[in-house]
């Protein structure tokens, strides 16, 4: 029992390590690049945008930001996994819905910002559009994943895409919602590089941590369904 948890810890030890290398790699060689070509317009230092990431002046916003990420996230499990379900266990419904959810994300998919003035009119320029927008395509896209029988897949995707959706509302939206999609679109305008890549690097880390916890909540609730389902990216008996 011992040996099996000393064996344990190592192993842990070891995937930790192999997790840091890229990001150690990636990050000293961002550093040596800005240095050694020196254009802080166009790519400053790692040093000085993890200082900015590392700044509570993002905080608020960032909150903001992963608040509603997480809202809209909760409301497409409970909208896109129930149609999964349906799908997958009925073929009548996989071949009614599977084509028109298809026929959705081709059209949606790259006219969710044309829909923008619509829920302007309807809601204002308001979180709740925000929020409306950044449901619309992960509700789909859960739908057809989890029919697929890859929860934990569609429910990774589904925060991705909450997450980005959300972002992109709030840089279309404007400064007047808040959240760190207006900071980021805010920056951009003024070409504050340092404090962009701070918030790239912040949402980055940020997106990660809520993936690995999103993988622990979900793998743990297959495992303890025991009814089948994959834990990461594939099926299991």
């Amino acid at each position: 029992m011992i040996r099996d948890n000393k064996l344990e810890q190592e192993n842990r030890i070891t995937k930790w390590i192999y997790h840091t290398i890229p990001f150690a790699v990636l990050f000293l060689l961002w550093e040596v690049l800005a240095r050694v070509f020196h254009q802080p317009y166009i790519l400053p230092p790692f040093s000085d945008v993890a200082a900015s990431a590392l700044s509570l002046s993002l905080a608020d916003d960032l909150a903001i930001t992963l608040a509603f990420s997480l809202l809209g996230l909760l409301i497409t499990l409970l909208a896109g996994l129930p149609l999964g379900l349906v799908i997958q266990r009925s073929n009548k419904a996989k071949w009614a819905l599977d084509p028109f959810f298809w026929f959705l994300l081709f059209a949606l998919g790259i006219g969710t910002t044309s829909i923008t003035p619509i829920l302007i009119l309807l809601f204002g320029l308001t979180q709740l559009a925000v929020l409306v927008q950044s449901i619309i395509v992960p509700i789909i896209v859960v739908a057809l994943i989890s029919g697929y029988g890859l929860t934990l897949l569609a429910v990774r995707l589904g925060f991705l895409m909450c997450l980005s959706y959300q972002f992109i509302g709030e840089m279309i939206f404007g400064i007047t919602i808040g959240g760190i999609g207006s900071q980021f679109s805010w920056f951009i305008d003024l070409h504050i590089v340092d404090m962009m890549y701070a918030i790239m690097l912040l949402m980055g880390f940020t997106g990660l941590f809520i993936d690995r916890v999103l993988i622990k909540c979900v793998g743990y609730l297959i495992k303890k369904k025991g009814s089948g389902g994959e834990i990461a990216y594939g099926d299991h008996q």
